[in-house]
This record gives C-alpha cells, structure tokens and sequence, in this order.
C-alpha cells in the first residue's frame, strides 16, 4: 500500500525592514600605525612621570595588549584620544617633555 505524500510550500511575507543606522567606529586604514602611535605615548608617559600618570599607562598597555590578542583597534582609539588631550596639555606646560612627533603620530593614527 503506497501512501501519498504532500508538500505544502509555505510563503514568507517580505516585509522591508527600516535600514539600520550604523554606529560609526573610527576605522584606520592601517591599525599598526596607532598601535606604534599608542605605544610611543606610553613610552612618552613613562618617561615623564609613571607615578603622575599611572592610570593612563595602565589603559594604554591594557589596549595594547588587547589589540595584539584580537587585532581589534577599538580600545587603541578610545584611549588614543583621551591621551592625547594630556599629552598636548603636559607639551603647553613644558615642550621639552613630548616632543612635536609623538603628538603629530597619534593625531594622523586618530584621523577618520
């Protein structure tokens, strides 16, 4: 006895969905260069005074270590830009400390 099978085609309503608004990430063209940028800051701060500013090192070398593990350049660019008001503000106070190069680096690193 042969039994009968049917196949019932189901149709999926298309709905058009609202397009999602990207966040927008600062994308570099090459992350390497904001990871060397990174980490002449660092070696900048550690230089200055490790002591004085101690929290920004510790995030600088936690991001750095982050980006060699995944190669995700997001923390590089987050505390790239919060180190950079520092470094500009500690070169008004005394050139002699951060030079003109340390600073230009980072700013092209950082620039969208």
């Amino acid at each position: 006895m042969a039994t009968k099978t049917t196949t019932t085609k189901k149709t999926a309503a298309v709905t058009k969905k609202a397009p999602v608004a990207k966040k927008k990430t600062a994308v570099a063209a090459d992350p390497n260069k904001l990871r060397t940028a990174i980490v002449n800051a660092l070696t900048t701060f550690q230089k200055i005074d490790a002591a004085a500013n101690a929290e920004i090192i510790e995030k600088l070398q936690f991001v750095i270590g982050s980006f060699d593990f995944d190669q995700n350049p997001i923390g590089l660019y987050e505390f790239g830009e919060k180190a950079l008001p520092i470094l500009t503000s500690i070169k008004e106070k005394n050139s002699k400390l951060v030079t003109k190069k340390v600073i230009d680096d980072l700013e092209k690193a950082l620039a969208k």
